[in-house]
């Protein structure tokens, strides 16, 4: 394999991890209902993969290994792209916690971290439980757990993805609000 082939391979093997990475989260975006930032990220997906597989069609009849480049880089961004998604956790969820003796506890704890809590009496398989609802940023859900826990370890929960939510206070604020804040303006999710 000579230096160009390999140059060549890496270049598409990169292309088209990004172009995968991208298209998982313009996927997720376009789930959120978010129109501009799914067509934007669709044409940077769309350019990405023109390049890395026109370079593979016009060059895999003479250096097949280009074809393994390729999938290599394909099967490496759906890696990527599930775990950016992770790291990303774009979206709303419903947290639903459920205890047989401390709910009230848990309510005011989840409260004072600066989330919005209702909570409804229950009945479960062995008496009487409250049953929590909690609507924030998927990025917040383990810090909502983790108060919960400090309540009740034994609670039970469960969550779903929101579909809309008329406000979503987050109590957490970092330095990457800061640097992300034009792509809210796109993405109010992110």
């Amino acid at each position: 394999m000579t230096l160009d082939v390999l140059f060549l391979g890496l270049a598409i093997f990169l292309l088209e991890v990004m172009a995968l990475t991208i298209g998982t989260v313009r996927t997720i975006v376009t789930m959120l209902g978010e129109s501009r930032a799914a067509f934007l990220l669709g044409c940077l997906e769309m350019t990405l993969w023109v390049f890395g597989t026109s370079a593979v069609m016009t060059k895999v009849g003479d250096t097949p290994v280009l074809g393994l480049f390729y999938a290599v880089g394909f099967a490496a961004g759906n890696v990527i792209g599930i775990m950016a998604e992770k790291k990303l956790a774009l979206g709303n969820v419903v947290v639903r916690i459920i205890s047989a003796w401390h709910g009230t506890d848990i309510a005011h704890a989840v409260r004072r971290a600066g989330f919005m809590i209702t909570t409804v009496a229950g009945e479960g398989s062995e008496g009487a439980v409250t049953v929590q609802f909690v609507v924030c940023k998927r990025k917040d859900m383990k810090l909502v757990l983790a108060e919960a826990r400090k309540i009740d370890p034994d609670l039970f929960y469960t969550f779903e993805t929101a579909g809309g939510a008329s406000e979503v206070p987050s109590p957490t604020v970092s330095r990457m609000d800061k640097f992300l804040r034009p792509i809210r303006r796109l993405v109010p999710q992110f």
